[in-house]
């Protein structure tokens, strides 16, 4: 017994994380990304070079966000039923078509359109290579490997936005859509590429999709049996829910909501609040966030699948805190000539906030999912990331408005003080110790 132990521990180990498959997915995540990230950034300035409006800017950030978000809600069954691949290209399709169109069509209702179009299309492809990513990677080796998958993401955050801004800078600045089409375009060939659905024998043999198949639970028989049986055991508002939130998803979700409270001020306001405190070039600091993010998940092979959940959880919040109360102090200014320099040196403790942060509790939300569910746990989970930065984002400009960016900051270190108490109590046993 004990030899067959240790034959499956080498087994295990010996799982390639980065196989053609995973490599297809992290790219696919990554053009994805590119895009969200640059229409993000990037459609305000475009608007303004055409004689636009800023509230035609905002109206449009928001058609974004409640399509994004309604978009979860439905991607998450659609995956776990009609497969990652299908969502994936019916979302590449819509990002496609999203950016293609402003290039045709510039009337201010096509505008709308099309970024409803872009936040379905960024939403559904976002959530299908999230679940695709947990179907092929070793069981072994779960969290270490969605911390990789991270990687799409955080590249995007700090080459996403100057790219965006620079091709709106050139001539004509319908370049911009130019070139988040081409983005876009890719999406779609590289989900036409990621077929392991076709193919799960050749995905690592403990992986989640392999072990499904290996058991034969994956025939179209078994889905509709299975649906079946929970659709005799659930009626009315239970049945529908259950089609779309994963239960066993939520103890991350509500703790990422709260952990959002950070992400939305960074994401948001940070420029403006660099801009107020007088520093050159505010924009240093989201590319000095996006490299710490960077080397976390490079290095996150070491502790994402021997270190305790709840552990990693902490030192993510703990570098939240640093990074803000760094920002506190320059907000009080009490640092006098410093304060552009611990502006800047806030972003290295707030990138291994989002670094670890994200994947932690990603890894939690599909850990306590079945597999067969997982494309509802990661909708759930990235609704839940959609609803803390839309809600705490507004919440954060009415306050910074009304009572500055000093208190502002102080409520966002009490949210992130408390999603590690939510974590606490939320999380498991086993958030308590290493993943096995």
């Amino acid at each position: 017994m004990e030899d067959q132990a240790h034959e499956k521990e080498f087994t295990a180990a010996r799982e390639r994380l980065w196989t053609p498959v995973f490599i297809l997915i992290v790219a696919c995540t990554l053009c994805g990304f590119l895009v969200g990230q640059g229409l993000n950034a990037g459609t305000s300035v475009y608007l303004e070079r055409m004689g636009g409006s800023v509230g035609l800017a905002g109206i449009g950030a928001l058609c974004f966000s409640i399509s994004a978000g309604v978009a979860r809600v439905v991607s998450g069954p659609l995956i776990d039923t009609r497969g990652r691949r299908v969502v994936l290209l019916w979302g590449g399709a819509c990002m496609l078509v999203g950016t293609i169109g402003p290039l045709f069509a510039n009337t201010d209702a096509a505008f709308v359109v099309w970024r409803v179009l872009q936040g379905v299309g960024f939403s559904a492809v976002t959530t299908a290579s999230a679940t695709a990513a947990a179907d092929v990677l070793p069981a072994s080796r779960l969290g270490e490997g969605i911390g990789y998958y991270g990687l799409g993401q955080a590249i995007s955050m700090s080459i996403g936005p100057a790219l965006a801004i620079f091709l709106v800078s050139t001539d004509p600045p319908a370049n911009f859509y130019v070139g988040t089409a081409v983005c876009s375009a890719l999406v779609v060939a590289l989900a036409f590429a990621i077929r392991y659905e076709k193919r799960p024998q050749a995905l690592p043999p403990s992986s989640a999709y392999h072990v499904r198949w290996h058991e034969g639970t994956l025939g179209k028989r078994g889905a509709e049996a299975a649906q079946a049986t929970e659709a005799a055991e659930l009626t009315g508002i239970r049945r529908m829910l259950d089609s779309i939130f994963e239960p066993g998803a939520i103890p991350a979700t509500v703790t990422i909501i709260f952990m959002s409270g950070a992400f939305a001020f960074n994401i948001f306001y940070m420029g403006v609040f660099g801009n107020h405190l007088g520093v050159d070039n505010p924009g240093m600091y989201y590319t000095g966030t996006a490299v710490v993010m960077i080397a976390v998940r490079l290095a996150s092979g070491r502790f994402m699948n021997s270190a305790a959940p709840l552990a990693i959880m902490g030192v993510a919040v703990g570098g939240g805190l640093l990074a803000y109360g760094m920002l506190f102090a320059c907000s009080l200014g009490v640092l006098g000539t410093a304060t552009p320099l611990a502006f800047y040196a806030a972003s290295i403790p707030f990138g291994l906030c989002m670094g670890l942060g994200i994947p932690v509790n990603q890894t939690i939300a599909v850990q306590l999912s079945p597999p067969a569910r997982w494309g509802a746990a990661n909708a759930l989970f990235m609704l839940g990331i959609d609803i803390g930065n839309g809600l705490l984002a507004t919440l954060w400009g009415a306050l910074a408005e009304t009572v500055g960016f000093s208190a502002t900051i102080a409520c966002v270190l009490v949210l992130l003080v408390l999603s590690l108490v939510i974590a606490w109590f939320a999380y498991p046993d086993h958030g308590r110790r290493p993943a096995q």
